[in-house]
């Protein structure tokens, strides 16, 4: 799934439309409304009624929501799945504001938003899991894991029973993490993600603060967290050795959630 660096681009490919106007809209798949309370009719006339003829404001990201906001006072959510991409007038930016071409299948195609006449933002999806929300509430996030500095970190391990990975992963804690950047960032600190948020107090949070800066610029830099480019990564599969230990990775459940960690230098 997408992660705050993923979205981050995302946020990237919107942001030139900022000052536009929306002109057209074709919602071509109503599952895309799947978390709205009323029913698909009325919540697809209320995206119709409140986005067309808006002004784009704004584009701004929370976590792994993008965020468009509208000069009708309105904001549209887009969460994007396991597969969902986002791409204007053919291209597609990365997380350090570069761009690349990138075209969509016609038949993967959820959302076509026109603005200006002239300008398409377009949502492909092939596994159907992105979302549409107006307004969304965006109450239960925690800080966002660009902004979140060691004093909050802190406060955050020091009032939790969570297991670290558990708590790096909630979102109303810390939001835009998901689960390679999670393991990531405890390879890098040097963490069991078993072990008890709480208990990680001194020099063992000093390592694992470490490891939140270094996995966050890292992923930044290379664009994506998806792509191969963390050292886990190369390490998410039985069998693999740790690359800094030499010793087979484990993998068990944690939350739920497979995890692959280094039993020598993860503690």
């Amino acid at each position: 799934m997408p992660e705050f660096v993923e979205i981050e681009a995302y946020a990237n490919t919107a942001r030139p439309l900022i000052g536009g106007t929306i002109t057209g809209i074709d919602l071509r798949d109503e599952r895309l409304l799947r978390r709205a309370e009323e029913g698909f009719d009325a919540e697809a006339s209320h995206v119709y009624g409140v986005m067309g003829g808006a002004e784009i404001t704004d584009v701004s990201r929370i976590g792994k929501l993008l965020l468009i906001h509208l000069g009708s006072d309105h904001t549209v959510g887009l969460t994007f799945g396991l597969r969902g991409w986002l791409m204007l007038d053919g291209e597609a930016a990365r997380a350090d504001g570069t761009r690349r071409e990138r075209s969509a299948k016609p038949e993967h195609i959820r959302l076509a938003i026109e603005v200006d006449g002239s300008r398409e933002l377009i949502l492909e999806d092939l596994l159907r899991l992105a979302t549409l929300e107006i307004d969304p509430d965006t109450s239960n996030f925690g800080p966002d894991i660009l902004d979140l500095d060691k004093d909050e970190f802190r406060e955050l391990l020091a009032g939790s029973k969570a297991t670290i990975k558990g708590l790096l992963m909630n979102q109303k804690h810390i939001a835009g993490i998901g689960n390679l950047i999670a393991d990531e960032i405890l390879f890098q600190g040097k963490v069991d993600p078993r072990r008890t948020a709480s208990d990680i107090t001194g020099s063992d949070l000093d390592t694992l603060w470490l490891g939140v800066r270094t996995t966050r610029d890292r992923v930044l830099d290379k664009n994506g967290s998806h792509q191969g480019v963390l050292i886990q990564s190369g390490s998410r599969e039985k069998g693999e050795d740790c690359p800094r230990c030499d010793v087979e990775i484990e993998r068990v459940k944690v939350g739920g959630r497979t995890t692959y960690f280094c039993p020598a230098h993860q503690t």
